[in-house]
């Protein structure tokens, strides 16, 4: 948990504090794609984090 915060592993615009996640290999076909927001389920779970930013701040990219 303190090797980076909540954004950096679900949103590709925060970077992890040692790396970018803005993108990622394919496992099957080994090709660099970019990362979706909340690892592609976000139409499932973005309503799940709504008002999370207001309420944590700063927290979420700790």
């Amino acid at each position: 948990p303190k090797e980076y915060g909540f954004w950096a592993n679900v949103n590709p615009e925060v970077s992890h504090p040692r790396w970018s996640q803005a993108a990622e290999r394919d496992l099957e076909t080994g090709e660099k794609i970019s990362t979706i927001i909340y690892n592609g389920y976000a139409e499932q779970v973005a309503s799940l984090y709504d008002g999370m930013k207001d309420e944590l701040g700063t927290a979420l990219f700790k």
